[in-house]
């Protein structure tokens, strides 16, 4: 995730240079992650050129990566914990751990450690955890659009719930948060919908 802000940048930069002054970063599941991290960082090294570009985020189905990997974890038959553990006592952190969660199969063990423990930087939707204030997503200065669906989405709570709490605990005052009822992790069958919200969303952003 820390590695993807050098690509975001680099993608925002030659936009700009391209001459694009309105930039809408969107992300999908850990593409979610990856762009408030890069919002997020771009604040902290006062990159106004870039910042002034970007109009909006969009944040579909933004998952807390550590909960839902503790789930998978524990679904998943292997004691993957004690495979990294022998795999860092004879220095193999490029073992590659067939995992069996879904959106991270094939990983390193030094990738899972990321993921899985070292995730201090990206663990900023902790949904489930009582009187979080989720501090990361309230830099967000510009318009917010948030979305997930309620079929087999990787939240660990009803679409429902999550959307009340998220309105409740995100201070943006230009925020767009909800589900699309019917939809799937992937929004398959639903991506017209989705589409249409979201250019109904940009285009009432000033």
């Amino acid at each position: 995730i820390e590695d993807s802000y050098y690509d975001m940048l680099g993608a925002i930069n030659h936009m700009i240079n391209l001459g694009y002054e309105k930039i809408h970063l969107q992300g999908h599941s850990l593409g979610s992650t990856k762009t408030v991290y890069t919002y997020n960082k771009l604040q902290k090294e006062n990159n106004i050129k870039v910042l002034e570009k970007i109009k909006s985020i969009i944040l579909l189905s933004l998952v807390d990566i550590p909960s839902i990997m503790n789930y998978f974890i524990k679904q998943s038959g292997l004691d993957i914990i004690k495979i990294t553990q022998e795999k860092i006592e004879n220095d193999e952190l490029d073992y590659i751990i067939n995992t069996k969660v879904p959106f991270l199969p094939l990983v390193s063990v030094k990738t899972f450690l990321k993921y899985y423990k070292n995730n201090e930087t990206f663990d900023f939707a902790k949904y489930k955890k009582d009187n979080f204030q989720f501090e990361i997503l309230n830099n967000i200065k510009v318009p917010l659009y948030m979305r997930w669906g309620n079929v087999n989405e990787l939240i660990e709570l009803p679409a429902e719930e999550l959307v009340k709490l998220m309105n409740e605990k995100i201070k943006n005052d230009k925020k767009d948060i909800n589900f699309i009822d019917g939809a799937t992790h992937n929004y398959r069958g639903k991506e017209e919908i989705l589409a249409e919200e979201i250019l109904k969303f940009i285009q009432n952003v000033d």
